[in-house]
C-alpha cells in the first residue's frame, strides 16, 4: 500500500511538474500565422503577443517581417517588370547621338568645355524622370519606395505607439510599453496587401489600406488596454490630430521664419513695428 501510494504520489507529482513547462514552454503561433489572423480582423492574434513573453522585441520582428515581405515584394515586380517592359535604350542613344552631333552641341562645347558632362547628366535624368512618369520599372523609382516604405512604417509604428501607450496610461491602463510596441506592430499588417504589387503595373489601394489599419490599430489598443469602444477610439485618433498639429505649427513657424529673412519682407517689418511705438 504505501509503495503503490508513494508511486501514486510521484507519478502526480510527475505529471504536474512536466504539465507546468509544456504549458508554459507551448510554441507560440508563428508570425505569418498571427499577420494571417490579423487581416481578418480577429482578436486573438493581439492577445497572443500581449501574452507572450517580450512581446516588444517580438513586435520588433514582426514589423521586419512585414516590411521584409513588402520590399522583396517590390523588388520582384521591379525584376520582372524590367524584363517584360519595352525597351527605351536604343531610343535613348539613337536621340543622345543625334543631338551631340548638332552643331549647337558643338559650339557650347567649345564655350564651356564642362558642357558636354553637364549634358551627358542631364540628359540621363531626364530619361529616368520619363520612364518614372510612364510607369516604367526604374531602379530609382523602386529604390526610394523601399527606403520609404521601411523608414516610414518603423517610425509611424513607433512614435503611434509612443502617443498612444501615453493616452492610455492616462485612461488608467496598466500595460506596459513593450506590449503596447508588440500589439501595434500587427496593426501594421495592411500592408501586406502591398505585395500585390509583386505583379509588374499592379498598384494596391491606399485607401484601402489606410482604412484596414484603422480598424486593425482600433483593435490592438482595446486588446492590450482593455479600453472601452469610445475610449480606443479617442486613443486611436488623437495620435494623429496631435501629429498634424505640431507639423502645422512646424511649417507655419518655418514658413514665417523664410518670410521674415527675405529683405523686403523684414524691412516691412520694421517699419510697421517703427510705426507702431
Amino acid at each position: 500500500m504505501s509503495y503503490q501510494a508513494g508511486e501514486t504520489l510521484a507519478d502526480t507529482d510527475s505529471l504536474s511538474r512536466n504539465g507546468e513547462p509544456a504549458e508554459n514552454d507551448r510554441t507560440p503561433p508563428g508570425v505569418l500565422r498571427l499577420l494571417g489572423r490579423t487581416l481578418l480582423l480577429g482578436s486573438e492574434p493581439y492577445a497572443a503577443v500581449r501574452d507572450g513573453a517580450k512581446p516588444g522585441r517580438r513586435g520588433f520582428v514582426i514589423i521586419l517581417v512585414i516590411i521584409g515581405l513588402v520590399v522583396l515584394a517590390q523588388l520582384i515586380g521591379y525584376w520582372l517588370g524590367a524584363l517584360t517592359a519595352p525597351r527605351l535604350d536604343s531610343l535613348q542613344s539613337l536621340l543622345y547621338t543625334a543631338a551631340v552631333d548638332l552643331p549647337w552641341y558643338a559650339e557650347q562645347v567649345q564655350l564651356d568645355p564642362t558642357f558636354a558632362t553637364q549634358f551627358q547628366q542631364g540628359y540621363l535624368v531626364a530619361w529616368e524622370a520619363l520612364r518614372i512618369v510612364l510607369g516604367y520599372p526604374t531602379l530609382t523609382a523602386t529604390g526610394a519606395t523601399i527606403a520609404a516604405v521601411a523608414l516610414l512604417t518603423l517610425l509611424n509604428w513607433f512614435v503611434f505607439a509612443v502617443l498612444a501607450h501615453w493616452l492610455a496610461r492616462w485612461y488608467g491602463s496598466r500595460a506596459r510599453f513593450g506590449q503596447t510596441l508588440g500589439v501595434l506592430a500587427l496593426a501594421y499588417a495592411p500592408l501586406l496587401l502591398r505585395v500585390v504589387e509583386v505583379v509588374p503595373g499592379a498598384v494596391a489601394p491606399l485607401a484601402l489600406i489606410f482604412l484596414l489599419m484603422l480598424a486593425t490599430k482600433f483593435l490592438a489598443l482595446k486588446t492590450v488596454h482593455g479600453l472601452e469602444s469610445v475610449a480606443a477610439l479617442f486613443v486611436l485618433l488623437a495620435p494623429y490630430v496631435i501629429v498634424l498639429v505640431v507639423l502645422a505649427v512646424v511649417l507655419l513657424n518655418g514658413g514665417a521664419y523664410g518670410l521674415a529673412q527675405n529683405p523686403t519682407i523684414n524691412q516691412a517689418l520694421q517699419v510697421q513695428q517703427f510705426l507702431s511705438q
